[in-house]
């Protein structure tokens, strides 16, 4: 092992993805401290076809899979998807997942963030995160987009002065309409604005764009772009954290980390952190580098060779993520749909210079509506299943800060406040099971997602060795809960198309098509994925309930090792999960500076 020579700061953050981007950016505003961010991988913007696939809304997909930008995570195989492994993509590179996501900034119900503290964790509530949702933002709307989406907007409800750019959706289509009206039919009510933290209902989103260029706004463009320039903030990239070092002399109150290693260009080398380690490395590396650091289940390290450091059980576990099926369906040829840019290229050019020229049409397109429902809506044969196997679940092996989220989690199942599915739709063909489009015909898609996920899973180390990958088990469907929700939920959006407003220009069901209840249910089996937002590896719980962090974010049993990504949020909420994470790394960053 080797040092790289003056490679030494203040607070040596690992991970350059969003929450490591805002934490460093905002603690190098003070001139008098240094800041180190470790990045395994680069600056995207150095690579042409990447960084334009990033930064054009339209190409949303185009780099997942692609290993400059995705770690390409596997899950292990999940009993509950029928054997299947699934694909976990996570981003990397400076910017992280907001790289490769889908640039939507949704909050979830005020009732979930209060919950974190009901937990255990004072401070961490919805008025407290209210503030740095709006911290992390500038908010500018469109008169075309409120009218259209007949959107009410609460100015103060949103940021007016931060880094990240939020806006209004860009392309709406008659199917956006339709699908707002379809679900008001269906009685879910239309919810003109969902930032003052009530997100029940039908509602139009936001998303990550610049509102001028119509570009990606990634923590990259926005916290890293404007201070890198700054010389006391260094960023270290094609650099694979492998460990946090810690002092062998250090006191009883706490582990003191002075240094994280890692291996860059073949070699191992050695930054030095003065003051603070701060691990932004996501939910899945998060916990895999505080085991191979030695902080985790005494069971899982010492069947790796891992010395104990600190025996702290709850690393790892408490792994809760979204997931998703869909249903597809033909849609009338004169409706406009993103599958042109597919199989009519003359279309696709003249798209191209509309969105050079105006900025507008398909290739500034994000999903733009959602539908986020209480149990009531469902049919009352599903409602009834789903709190018949909310019953037959047991808690009585899990750790008790697990076992009081899952018990929320019964008790909003009959709250009216409460979501228990996401609708959104696409007008676009979703390839699953083999399907393919047909030439000459138009397609729409439904997506139907868990907003809180009854399973629990976890993430540990497969060995010793830091460049394997962890074992990443979410424990997808493993209980009936999730399984009826989603049958479910596929069971009403066949009642929207039904209704007059989607009716009038959605066609055949392609999939799943027509069967019975039970091959309703292995369909959802059989196409679920995940919707990118694990969380909970390395939960803000008090210690003796299967912590991690405590609610200053310090992991128990060390001195000056903090943990700042989505891993340290305790319990799943009903939202795409980045505009809670930037909120949460404003707060971080705000605790750390108080007590420099």
């Amino acid at each position: 092992m080797s040092s790289s020579e003056g490679l030494s700061f203040d607070y040596l953050v690992v991970g350059g993805g969003l929450a490591g981007l805002v934490v460093a950016a905002r603690l190098a505003e003070d001139p008098h401290v240094t800041v180190g961010v470790i990045e395994a991988g680069q600056d995207t913007t150095s690579l042409a076809d990447i960084s334009t696939n990033v930064k054009i809304p339209g190409f949303m997909q185009k780099n997942l899979t692609k290993p400059e930008v995705d770690w390409t995570f596997m899950s292990t195989p999940q009993p509950g998807a029928n054997g299947r492994p699934i694909y976990l993509p996570r981003g990397k590179g400076l910017g992280g997942s907001t790289l490769i996501n889908f640039m939507l900034l949704t909050r979830g119900h005020a009732d979930e963030y209060d919950a974190f503290e009901k937990l255990g964790n004072p401070g961490w509530n919805w008025a407290e995160l209210f503030k740095y949702f709006k911290k992390s933002e500038t908010f500018t709307y469109t008169e075309e987009a409120t009218t259209k989406l007949a959107m009410e907007v609460d100015t103060s409800a949103h940021g007016s002065s931060g880094p990240l750019q939020k806006t209004t959706p860009r392309w709406i289509t008659d199917a956006h309409g339709a699908f707002i009206e379809a679900f008001k039919a269906l009685g879910v009510p239309y919810n003109p604005e969902t930032s003052n933290g009530n997100n029940i209902g039908t509602w139009a989103s936001y998303a990550a764009l610049d509102p001028v260029e119509v570009t990606r706004s990634s923590a990259a463009t926005a916290y890293y772009e404007p201070n890198r320039s700054k010389k006391n903030l260094t960023t270290i990239l094609g650099a694979r954290a492998t460990r946090v070092l810690f002092k062998t002399d250090s006191a009883e109150a706490g582990k003191v980390a002075e240094g994280v290693e890692y291996i860059q260009d073949g070699k191992t080398l050695v930054a030095i952190a003065k003051k603070e380690v701060i691990l932004a490395a996501g939910s899945y590396q998060t916990p895999q580098l505080l085991e191979l650091s030695g902080i985790g289940d005494s069971k899982v390290l010492g069947a790796h060779g891992i010395p104990v450091l600190v025996d702290l059980p709850g690393v790892g576990n408490n792994l809760q993520d979204h997931s998703f099926t869909c249903l597809t369906a033909e849609m009338d040829t004169k409706q406009e749909s993103v599958d042109v840019l597919l199989t009519d290229p003359a279309r696709a050019a003249a798209e191209w210079e509309l969105y050079e020229k105006k900025k507008e049409g398909i290739f500034a397109s994000t999903t733009s509506v959602f539908a986020f429902t209480p149990l009531k809506t469902l049919s009352e044969d599903y409602a009834a299943e789903v709190t018949e196997a909310a019953k037959a679940i047991s808690f009585d092996h899990l750790p008790e800060g697990v076992k009081k989220g899952l018990e929320l989690q019964k008790q909003w199942l009959t709250d009216d406040n409460a979501s228990v599915v996401e609708f959104s739709e696409f007008p676009a063909f979703y390839p699953a099971l083999g399907t393919t489009p047909e030439a000459g015909k138009k397609y729409i898609f439904f997506f139907v997602g868990l907003t809180h996920p009854f399973s629990r899973g976890s993430v540990h180390i497969t060995s010793a060795t830091p460049t394997d990958s962890p074992a990443i088990d979410p424990r997808f469907l493993d209980n009936g809960v999730d399984v009826a929700l989603l049958a479910a939920g596929i069971d009403l959006v066949r009642k929207a198309i039904a209704t007059n407003a989607l009716g009038a220009f959605v066609g055949k069901e392609v999939m799943p098509g027509p069967g019975t209840k039970k091959e309703l249910e292995q369909y959802v089996r059989n196409t679920l994925s995940t919707s990118f937002h694990p969380l909970g590896t390395a939960a803000m719980l008090p210690r003796a309930d299967g912590g991690v962090v405590d609610p200053s974010l310090k992991v128990y049993g060390t001195a000056n090792l903090r943990v700042v990504d989505a891993s340290i949020i305790p319990l799943q909420i009903s939202a795409h999960t980045q505009a809670t994470v930037y909120a949460i790394a404003e707060k971080a960053a705000d605790i750390i500076k108080a007590s420099a």
